[in-house]
């Protein structure tokens, strides 16, 4: 369109979904009347020469149109999907992926007989040979959990269309025996062959090029995480749930829990390059966490996270505009991908930094590449409200902090195969949540209260780990160290596990607890306030009460009256007073007719 036109036409069309590229051709006179298309990312081109335009629109329909003839996957495009951009001086580690990431894939060989293709030792990965193929289908759908790279001898007469439908095969390679043939060639066209070879050399490279991609794809890509919308959702948690409030529970506490004292933070100094060699590794690290949340996890996760965090916050500021739209090319699991299209109405996180990209071209054509090697892939189209903190990493890169939320508005299947999805910002929806869960735990959320918030989710072990944590880096004669105590006989008692809560509200008497008899509102301490997490000093009238009532259930009738007699001693409250004198009573009633 021409430029006159295009300031008036392209504000009006420039966030459809199904607009990729806009060129304006201009006329000799305006070309000083060119500013306004730097605000707009999907102007690809704009000069006074047609034929030029011409030229750049077919360069770029070609783009679209070309289909490699083999898988195209590389280091290359797995970097640029996490980083969403195509600079170059960036790249990916292994260091810290899981151990036994070469236990959770093999490779199986079909119909090579005798021939030998690969020297196998011990400590190499899972090589398995078959030359019957209901075996083979046999042992792979034994061991469904591990994903099968299966590499086929063949002159293409064999039936192996139940192998190609299998599940756990994730790529087929073809080494031609004879002639190159139409049955070869109608197999090369299924989705999950990587390539028909002729040589080994050729075989092993390809091999080994995609098995590299699958073991970073597999440590590098962040979760989908979703939540049904809905009233009473709370009362009703299925895992899908309990995953998504794990994480954005905790993003929301990040900046807030305590480090060793050693650890370093993000200073003035820091820049932005630092952020881009930080988040080289947080997939790895996010994945791990939330995979083992152990203490010994925690401790080597957490540093990492909050100065990320730092990095973004100091890097950020509220968008000038009143929405601002970003895209990223995700990565997703098939379920993931069928429960994004048949749900309309939910709350979705990607358990990551969320980074994206200004340019719908550059991530589109990013979704195509993905494509052509048979991933499954979402183009992510997220409506930035004004409120939403962004920080720009380059001029066509911006960063999101963790637990950025999102509400799904709806999907569309493009004609490339790409399933685009548009998403707005929905941070009020997690107030809500949030207010709902603190109703039904008694305790607000903050860095002391979080292991009962997981353990209201059953969550257990993840609970008693992340207190652990607390306790490691928490100072002896740290001040929080009664409420984490209390805390953690909380999560003993949901887990039914008298004795253990007995001894940590036990500790909590014994630290340095203020001897309170009202709450931290001043308001009377009830009955119903023993079994609410603290964030705050605990009254000691309430850890001895808890003390006495779980002695009581324990058969310990001796030690519960004791218990109960420090209370009343301590406690001023004329209510209370009645309460354990009656308490008081009955023990020694049924001590009595005992």
């Amino acid at each position: 369109m021409s430029n006159a036109l295009g300031k008036s036409v392209v504000p009006l069309i420039h966030k459809h979904r199904c607009i990729e590229h806009i060129y304006i051709l201009q006329n000799t006179e305006d070309q000083q009347e060119v500013d306004w298309i730097k605000d707009y990312s999907k102007i690809c081109g704009n000069g006074t020469s047609i034929g030029l335009l011409l030229k750049l629109i077919k360069q770029d329909i070609d783009l679209v149109m070309h289909r490699p003839s083999r898988w195209s996957r590389s280091k290359t495009l797995l970097t640029q999907l996490c980083f969403q951009t195509s600079q170059n001086n960036l790249s990916l580690q292994m260091k810290d992926a899981a151990k036994e990431d070469v236990s959770m894939f093999r490779i199986v060989t079909l119909f090579f007989g005798t021939r030998q293709l690969f020297t196998q030792s011990p400590s190499q990965i899972k090589i398995d040979e078959y030359n019957n193929i209901n075996e083979c289908i046999q042992s792979i759908e034994i061991k469904t959990l591990l994903t099968v790279f299966i590499v086929i001898l063949t002159d293409g007469s064999e039936d192996l269309q139940s192998l190609l439908e299998l599940d756990s095969v994730h790529a087929i390679y073809i080494v031609q025996k004879g002639n190159y043939n139409q049955q070869i060639e109608t197999m090369s066209k299924h989705s999950k062959v990587s390539g028909v070879f002729c040589l080994d050399e050729d075989l092993l490279e390809q091999l080994t090029a995609d098995i590299c991609f699958y073991r970073h794809m597999r440590v590098h890509t962040p979760m989908i995480n979703t939540f049904t919308i809905g009233s009473n959702i709370i009362d009703s948690l299925i895992k899908q749930h309990t995953n998504f409030l794990f994480f954005q529970l905790f993003s929301d506490i990040l900046p807030y829990i305590p480090v060793e004292s050693t650890e370093t933070t993000a200073s003035s100094t820091d820049t932005v390059s630092n952020l881009f060699f930080l988040l080289t590794d947080a997939n790895v690290t996010i994945n791990n966490l939330f995979s083992r949340f152990d203490r010994s996890t925690l401790q080597t996760s957490v540093p990492q996270l909050k100065r990320i965090n730092q990095y973004i916050s100091s890097f950020s500021k509220t968008t000038d505009m009143s929405s601002v739209t970003v895209y990223r090319a995700q990565l997703v699991s098939k379920a993931d991908l069928e429960t994004i299209r048949n749900n309309s109405n939910i709350l979705l996180s990607i358990q990551t930094f969320i980074l994206a990209s200004r340019s719908l071209r550059f991530v589109a054509n990013l979704c195509r590449r993905a494509i052509d090697s048979q991933l499954t892939v979402i183009l992510f189209e997220f409506n930035l409200s004004e409120n939403t903190l962004i920080a720009n990493l380059n001029s066509a890169t911006v960063i999101l902090s963790l637990g950025a939320l999102f509400r799904l508005v709806c999907t569309d299947l493009a004609s490339d195969g790409v399933l685009h999805v548009q998403l707005e910002s929905a941070d009020e929806f997690m107030h809500g949540i949030k207010e709902q869960l603190q109703y039904k735990i008694g305790g607000r959320l903050t860095w002391l209260t979080f292991g009962n918030y997981l353990a209201y989710q059953k969550q257990f072990s993840a609970a008693k780990e992340y207190c652990y944590y607390l306790l490691h880096v928490l100072l002896d004669n740290h001040s929080s160290r009664a409420s984490i105590y209390n805390n953690m006989g909380l999560i003993c008692l949901a887990m039914d596990n008298d004795q253990e809560a007995f001894d940590w509200f036990e500790k909590a008497t014994s630290s340095n607890v203020s001897v309170l008899t009202k709450g931290p509102d001043g308001e009377s301490l009830t009955t119903t306030d023993l079994l609410l997490p603290q964030d705050s000093p605990i009254s000691k009238t309430t850890l001895l009460s808890k003390m006495a009532e779980i002695s009581d259930r324990l058969g310990d009738q001796t030690i519960a009256l004791d218990l109960y007699r420090q209370v009343l001693e301590i406690t001023t409250d004329v209510n209370l007073q009645k309460l354990y004198q009656e308490k008081i009573r009955v023990l020694l009633f049924v001590d009595e007719n005992s």
